[in-house]
This record gives structure tokens, C-alpha cells and sequence, in this order.
């Protein structure tokens, strides 16, 4: 049996079956369920460690702000002078919170991109002649292990921790820059261009990945987000200046159709035959980028829990209207969007596909007038948190208690506060202009 403690930086404690380690501050890494031990011994052997020789102790893996759905840890296996550092992605210890947000669900979809999707794209380019990754899409961490069980309510995810490769990330209170920016339309296109292609080369293959909206039965009308979503709407209204009369009023008739327009917005069979596995959630800390002479060289995307089959348009503007600025889109909108749809119809050809047939920039250009309305959508929500400091945030497992009780979430995920609203209100107000400005809404 391997030894096992758990450590942090703050402080370290015992679980009771190996060294005890004591540090001079108070937070402490918590007890840890018994399949996240059992996950890592199994995967030890593997990694060349021998069986009964070696320890494992654990830190925590991110700060408060960086996951909404899981936790992460980090796990040392160490057997002599060699020590090994893992990343371990387990859903919330908090039982209101694993039940509220549904981690399950996320954990379940993950585990899929891991452990089939990810695999098959990345043999499937192979196949096609793309072996190298500056010539295709290889643009995620390498994972050791991906597991869950939604009946037990069990998972974890163990991968590399990027960090240890020199990945930084960006910080996500900064306006992202041309060249970061650049990078990610880059890799986004190639991406979605797998998707189109392996649709037509390999549909069997292809169609267990079709999945739906991870989000839908949260966003009903009637569902227990209800309160919320139109808590968030009600502050993008209220980030405009009293002036801006037209914005007010398209905004008002959004928040009409809020429910509709989430709903419309994820259904993949509505963007056929351009839909695509998108990746969800592509904002600044889903990415992390490697650097020389720094300069931005490499990406890669993390967190796939909210993968999803949709219209490409989805990715695209999640991130330009949630990571980017008024400045930043009058001077760039335009040329992201030829740097995106470049890469897809490069990559296309490297597949032996035309973009031509497949995805026609006026297409393109067609998704985005019927969706482009997605920025705002999901700006109501990331924009307040991009906007507020960590020790600012909401305190999650308290508010999934108070959820269990009511049945309703009946406050903002993300509020405004002193020390953001200005910040918050500029950013909002702009997200909406721009969207009026390029005929979204």
C-alpha cells in the first residue's frame, strides 16, 4: 500500500495512512474521498513507480474563482528522488454543490472528451497525414486517467499540470491582446474543422459525440435557474446609461426571449450542416499559453465540461465578447474572424476536404447574424465575474445550500460591487453596442 498524505501550502495533514505534515498556516487540504487514493495507485505502477515504495501527498491545485463545477487537487508521487506532479480534477466535495450545479453531468461529459473524443480526433488526423501540432489540432493536456460514475457520484481526472511545462495563464482581469487572441482563432478553426470533416469521413464514428446542450434543462422558463438568469439580465439593462434608449429597449425585448434565445442558441440541428463538437467554454481561463521570448508560441484548451455539438458561432463569440474590448473589436473583430475561418478552411484542406463545400465564409457570415446574439448571453454572466476579484466572489457552497432549500436560485451568480461596477458597466454596455453594431440583435 502506498503512503498517503496531503499537504498544502498553507498547511498539510494526515488521512491517517502515511506521514503527517505540518505547515505554518490555517487552511488545510480536506479529506479527500478514498477512489481519488485508489485512481492514483492504479496509475502509479503505470508511471514506472513500484508498487508499495512510493507516497503520495496532496496540495491544493487552483485558486478560488477557477472552477465552478469541480475541484482541483494536486497529487506528488514521490519513491526516492523521484517525484512526480499530477493534476487531479475531482467533482465538489460539497454535497449541495455536486447535486445543485449538476458536476455530475459536466464530469460525465469530460471524462467523454479524455477518454474517446480527444483520442479519436487526434488518430483521426493522423490517418489523414497531419501528424505534427503545429499543423493540426494536439492542443490539450495530456491525461493519465478518466473516470466517472454519476450513480456513485465518483469521478476524477488526472492530467498533467501544464504549469510544469512553462503554461501560464492569462490573467483574466486583462483585455486580452492581438497575439494571444490571434492564437486561439487559430486553433478554434482548426478545431471545428475536424468536426466538418470527420462528419463526412467517418459519420459513425462521429455521431456519439453529437451532444446536446449540457445546459438545457437549467435553462428552462420554468427551471430552478429562473431568478437568476433574469437577475443577470436585469444588470446588463442596468449597465447602460439612462441615454442609451435604443439599447435599452432591444435589451428589454431580449429579456422577453431570454429562455427562447438560450434555447435557440444550443440547438445543434438548427446551425446543420455546419454544426460542430465545440468546445463551451472559451474564455481566458480555459486556455493557457507557452511562451518564447514572450511571445506567445503555444495554446492549449482545458476544461471540456460543457462540450457540446452546435454552431461554431457559439465559440467565436463567447470569447470575443466576454475576453475582449470595445478598442479591441473596432480595430480586430473583422480580421479574428478572417484569422478563424483561414485556419478552418487550411486545416479543411490538410483533411482533404474543401472549405468551399463544407464551410463557405458566407455561411459563416450567416451563423453569426443568427447567433452572434450568444455574446450577450453569456457576457451577462462572465463579464460581471471577469470583472471582480477572487476574494470578491460568491461564497458557492452557501449558495447551493440555500438553493437546495428553495428550489430557486433567487440571487446573481456574479453581483457588481464597489470596486467593479464601474469596470462591469463599461464592459457590459460595450457587449451590447457592439452587438447592435454588427446587426446581431
Amino acid at each position: 500500500m502506498a503512503d498517503h498524505s496531503k499537504t498544502s501550502s498553507l498547511e498539510g495533514a494526515s488521512n491517517g495512512h502515511g506521514e503527517h505534515h505540518v505547515d505554518t498556516n490555517e487552511e488545510k487540504v480536506p479529506d479527500l474521498p478514498q477512489y481519488l487514493y485508489t485512481a492514483l495507485e492504479r496509475l502509479a505502477p503505470k508511471e514506472g513507480f513500484t508498487e508499495g515504495n512510493f507516497t503520495i501527498e496532496f496540495d491544493f491545485g487552483s485558486s478560488k474563482g477557477d472552477g465552478f463545477v469541480g475541484q482541483m487537487f494536486k497529487a506528488e508521487i514521490t519513491e526516492g528522488d523521484r517525484k512526480e506532479m499530477y493534476l487531479c480534477k475531482i467533482p465538489p466535495l460539497d454535497d449541495a454543490r455536486r447535486e445543485q450545479f449538476g458536476s455530475m453531468g459536466a464530469f460525465a461529459r469530460e471524462s467523454l472528451v479524455y477518454d474517446q473524443f480527444l483520442p479519436m480526433i487526434y488518430e483521426y488526423q493522423r490517418r489523414k497525414g497531419v501528424t505534427e501540432k503545429e499543423d493540426g489540432f494536439f492542443h490539450t493536456p495530456r491525461c493519465y486517467h478518466a473516470h466517472c460514475n454519476e450513480a456513485a457520484q465518483e469521478s476524477v481526472i488526472i492530467m498533467e499540470d501544464l504549469r510544469m511545462r512553462d503554461f501560464q495563464l492569462w490573467s483574466k482581469y486583462r483585455i486580452i491582446d492581438y497575439e494571444h487572441a490571434s492564437l486561439f482563432m487559430t486553433h478554434l478553426g482548426r478545431l471545428h474543422a475536424i468536426s466538418l470533416a470527420m462528419k463526412r469521413d467517418e459519420p459513425e464514428k462521429f455521431e456519439q459525440f453529437k451532444l446536446p446542450n449540457p445546459f438545457d434543462e437549467m435553462l428552462m422558463s420554468d427551471g430552478p435557474f429562473r431568478n437568476m438568469i433574469l437577475s443577470q439580465f436585469q444588470m446588463v439593462i442596468d449597465a447602460l446609461d439612462e441615454r442609451d434608449t435604443v439599447e435599452r429597449a432591444k435589451m428589454e425585448q431580449l429579456k422577453e426571449d431570454v429562455f427562447d434565445e438560450l434555447s435557440r442558441c444550443g440547438k445543434g440541428q438548427l446551425a446543420e450542416p455546419y454544426t460542430v463538437v465545440g468546445h463551451g467554454d472559451c474564455w481566458t481561463n480555459n486556455m493557457m499559453f507557452r511562451y518564447e521570448d514572450g511571445n506567445p508560441t503555444e495554446i492549449v484548451l482545458i476544461d471540456w465540461q460543457v462540450m457540446r455539438y452546435v454552431t461554431p458561432v457559439q465559440d467565436l463569440v463567447y470569447f470575443i465578447f466576454c475576453c475582449t474590448d470595445e478598442a479591441f473589436r473596432r480595430k480586430y473583430y473583422k480580421e479574428m474572424i478572417d484569422i478563424y475561418h483561414r485556419s478552418l478552411s487550411t486545416m479543411l484542406a490538410k483533411l482533404q476536404h474543401d472549405a468551399n463545400e463544407l464551410f463557405p465564409r458566407s455561411e459563416l457570415d450567416k451563423q453569426l447574424q443568427e447567433y452572434g446574439r450568444y455574446g450577450i448571453l453569456m457576457g451577462m454572466f462572465l463579464v460581471p465575474m471577469m470583472c471582480t476579484r477572487n476574494e470578491d466572489l460568491p461564497d458557492i457552497e452557501a449558495m447551493a445550500q440555500r438553493m437546495a432549500e428553495s428550489k430557486q436560485l433567487n440571487e446573481s451568480f456574479f453581483k457588481t460591487t464597489e470596486s467593479n461596477q464601474d469596470a462591469f458597466a463599461k464592459r457590459m454596455s460595450d457587449v451590447v453596442k457592439d452587438t447592435i453594431r454588427y446587426g446581431y440583435i
